[in-house]
């Protein structure tokens, strides 16, 4: 509560510009813990007008004095303003949950900094989105402020606008909906990939989505409202992510029905996301980090190196690659000759699963690079840089389609995180594979006998020399280099 330290002298009601204290008309006037006078009838009806929609965001600005922005308190107000004080609490709670996730850095340096965190929370409110939701009548993170002022048009869906704990598609994959809500991997509404924004208060859209839709809202014309945005149609059964139940296909676009949540990552840590399509073994060895960083070729400045698995992929994996603030690169080559009669024949499948933090926003790019039997590139595919995602890991895949003079296979990974922090905090990466694709008799034909590759396969795990050469030159080098000096100096 704000307490008065000067007296109001306005002999007119801002809202009404009517006198105040006028016996002739009836109007009482009431003065604000801030001070401020105000016809009670007139406030009330601010107030009233003020109260929260499930139609809209929640806004408090129009509980405040208008005069000094301080929250309007008075006993003869006290029904009206008693519920949006409780909500801004709650809301306030929401924040600071929020700001724990997306500057978890900055929250946690103003832990003990009652200043700091107060900037942060004020921050928080001006940024973040909240809507009541149409079940519990809670309020709920529902994205940024600036998706959700934007000209909703079509993805209006107030009276469908669900918290996470009472979305029933929540609790088709999590017991525990509401403890468990920061772990849900929602689909984009309108494609097939795992979401990475919420907007509008319940609708979840990819990166590739959400740019689509911003570019949406600035096509509006007149007042004819943004154009429709159209859905990505799933391609089916080759779709490698979970489909509902009873259904071969997902559903994309605006409708509430595209929704769904594909695993809750803190009960079903040992959930697959992905299905193969039918392959070969994997090629790549040391696909996770086993082995430290064993048969990978770096970079000569920022390295992979290896760390614990935190947010498991699968019941057996336990470590993964993590990239630095720097562009840090690895390679690993698959001599495809040696395991295939007819290399330019094959379909290739190259893929990875990435991952980023929720306090550090990362990036994450792959690269294919076929080469003949001279080591001349004759074909290079990459992904885009990608956005990791926020603590699940997303697959990137490329495919490479008879390639003429197909000798070997290179795999390319680059990561680094989005805010140069000093240390470990980029993108984090695992199961790289390179797989030939295709049916069990179709890989009988492909692959050479399997008596022929024993030894091959028996070498291709033989110590990696060239590896370990390359880091006794990293470690000794610099030693011999200042001594060299040293002998020059004297």
């Amino acid at each position: 509560m704000v307490v008065a330290t000067f007296i109001d002298t306005s002999t007119e009601c801002a809202i009404c510009l009517n006198a105040l204290d006028d016996n002739t008309n009836e109007e009482i006037t009431i003065t604000l813990s801030c001070g401020h006078r105000w016809h009670l009838a007139c406030i009330k009806e601010q107030l009233e007008n003020a109260q929260p929609s499930r139609s809209k965001r929640l806004i408090f600005s129009g509980c405040r004095c208008a005069k000094c922005s301080a929250f309007c308190d008075h006993p003869e107000l006290e029904n009206l303003t008693r519920r949006t004080d409780a909500l801004r609490g709650k809301v306030d709670g929401l924040v600071a949950e929020q700001l724990k996730a997306d500057a978890h850095k900055a929250w946690m340096g103003a832990v003990n900094d009652t200043v700091a965190k107060a900037r942060l929370i004020d921050e928080g409110r001006r940024s973040y989105a909240f809507y009541l939701c149409g079940g519990c009548d809670e309020p709920y993170f529902g994205g940024t402020i600036e998706c959700a002022d934007d000209d909703e048009g079509e993805l209006t869906t107030s009276d469908d606008r669900l918290c996470q704990s009472c979305s029933p598609k929540s609790q088709v994959v999590c017991q525990h909906a509401f403890e468990h809500r920061p772990y849900h991997v929602w689909k984009c509404r309108y494609c097939c990939k795992p979401s990475s924004f919420v907007c509008y208060g319940n609708v979840h859209f990819c990166d590739r989505c959400h740019a689509r839709n911003s570019q949406r809202a600035r096509n509006r014309s007149g007042g004819t409202g943004p154009p429709k945005l159209e859905g990505i149609p799933c391609s089916g059964e080759s779709c490698p992510f979970p489909k509902p139940e009873g259904c071969n296909q997902h559903s994309n676009g605006s409708a509430l029905s595209c929704e769904q949540v594909y695993f809750c990552a803190s009960c079903d840590s040992g959930h697959t996301t992905f299905v193969e399509i039918p392959g070969s073994r994997n090629f790549i060895i040391n696909p996770s980090g086993e082995e430290d960083t064993r048969g990978w070729k770096s970079g000569n400045h920022s390295r992979w190196v290896v760390e614990d698995m935190n947010i498991p992929v699968d019941g057996s994996t336990r470590t993964n690659f993590v990239s630095g603030f720097q562009w840090c690169t690895m390679a690993q080559t698959v001599e495809l000759h040696r395991y295939m009669r007819q290399p330019s024949t094959a379909r290739l499948e190259i893929s990875a699963k990435f991952m980023g933090r929720t306090d550090c926003p990362s990036i994450f790019k792959m690269e294919a690079v076929v080469t003949n039997s001279q080591r001349r590139i004759i074909h290079r595919t990459s992904t885009s840089q990608l956005t990791a995602p926020a603590d699940f890991w997303e697959k990137a895949t490329l495919t490479i389609d008879h390639i003429d003079g197909a000798h070997e296979v290179t795999m390319v990974v680059h990561g680094k995180d989005a805010r140069f922090w000093q240390g470990n905090f980029g993108s984090k990466v695992c199961h790289c594979s390179i797989r030939i694709l295709g049916t069990e008799v179709e890989l009988q034909n492909i692959l050479l006998p399997e008596q022929n590759n024993i030894q091959d396969q028996h070498m291709h795990r033989q110590p990696n020399y060239a590896y370990l050469r390359e880091r006794v030159l990293d470690i000794f080098l610099p030693i011999l280099l200042m001594f060299f000096f040293w002998i020059i100096s004297e």
